[in-house]
């Protein structure tokens, strides 16, 4: 995103702690863990279309806390609610909710080459780490945590985009298949997996019915929960064997799979190398032709999460925004960013 040279220059690693930017508003202050106020910057190119004078951003981790912000009005806007958070929404007179179809997906990052953590059987055996996926049932975890509205998934891309692979459906639940795997890998059992979660309360219960299905196949799936910024910096140390986080997405593949999967991207935290999906990667950058830039995404996923197993695609969620019935004029985007051109409060 673009930002000021001078300001970026003055600030250098601290830029971060007063980021001076191109858009609607200016930031004014943060208080870690607390809140985040920007105001109106009035020589926004478009100001005229910007009619709230300040924000304020509360992150409230806790579903139940951030609904009855909503539902008091100590809040107007809140951003990803959860699939339960619908019905609560829909039934009351002054607030509204809309579901949109993200870009992006949730996933467990496996540590396949960072560090020690990554020197496991499950870190070294595509054979172990493919009974683990064949031990989950993507299906049944989205209808027990979120309702059902989510799109189980085995791939970066969403199935609105071109370049969904259509014959790389997910995974169904096999265990006969995985406690086969697992013997011809010859794993002693009960295979022990420790999974970083952040916490807050839908993804602490999904690594909890994960942990009882893979159970069934002999796995000893240990869970630790983190803050999320925490979770994030750890992963980054290597400091983790399996990771369950998203991703918000973008809009062309290059932006779900390569810093990921690419051998030396910035977002690739289990390190994972393959030279072929590294070619198949660097080539889809500059191919022009539309199927032939598919069918290099489709042999690099059939690859790096069909052969290699480096990391596990669960699904693709909803963004679920809710507000104010006093707020008008809000748009809702599958990138998941609130814009507040033509938003206006009552």
């Amino acid at each position: 995103m673009p930002v000021s040279p001078k300001a970026a220059e003055a600030l250098g690693r601290n830029f971060g702690t007063r980021p001076v930017c191109t858009g609607p508003f200016r930031f004014v202050e943060r208080v870690a863990q607390e809140r985040i106020v920007a105001e109106r910057f009035p020589e926004y190119w478009d100001a005229r279309n910007i009619h709230i004078a300040r924000v304020t951003y509360l992150p409230i981790p806790d579903n139940t806390v951030r609904l009855a912000n909503l539902q008091s009005g100590a809040v107007e806007f809140a951003e990803r609610m959860e699939p339960d958070d619908m019905k609560p929404i829909q039934r009351s007179r002054n607030l509204r909710a809309v579901a949109v179809d993200e870009l992006g997906y949730q996933s467990i990052t496996i540590n396949t080459g960072n560090g020690d953590r990554a020197n496991t059987p499950f870190g070294r055996d595509a054979r172990i780490r493919r009974a683990f996926e064949l031990a989950i049932d993507r299906v049944a975890v989205n209808q027990v945590v979120y309702e059902g509205m989510y799109v189980p998934t085995r791939q970066p891309f969403p199935a609105a985009s071109p370049f969904h692979v259509r014959d790389f459906p997910p995974t169904t639940r096999d265990l006969a298949r995985a406690q086969a795997l697992l013997r011809e890998a010859g794993a002693t059992l009960p295979v022990t997996v420790e999974m970083t979660v952040p916490n807050n309360p839908d993804l602490r219960q999904v690594g909890e019915v994960i942990q009882a299905m893979v159970k069934e196949a002999g796995f000893d799936l240990r869970l630790r929960a983190m803050e999320f910024a925490s979770s994030l910096q750890a992963a980054a140390r290597g400091e983790f064997e399996t990771y369950l986080v998203g991703w918000s997405g973008r809009t062309d593949p290059d932006g779900n799979i390569f810093s990921f999967t690419r051998t030396g991207g910035g977002q690739n935290d289990g390190r994972y190398s393959n030279a072929e999906v590294d070619k198949l990667l660097d080539d889809a950058r500059t191919e022009l032709d539309l199927a032939k830039r598919q069918a290099l995404y489709a042999r690099a996923a059939r690859i790096a999460y069909g052969d290699d197993v480096h990391r596990i695609y669960l699904w693709q969620r909803k963004n679920i925004m809710a507000h104010s019935a006093r707020l008008s004029g809000y748009r809702p985007i599958a990138d998941g960013l609130v814009r507040l051109q033509g938003v206006r409060l009552q």
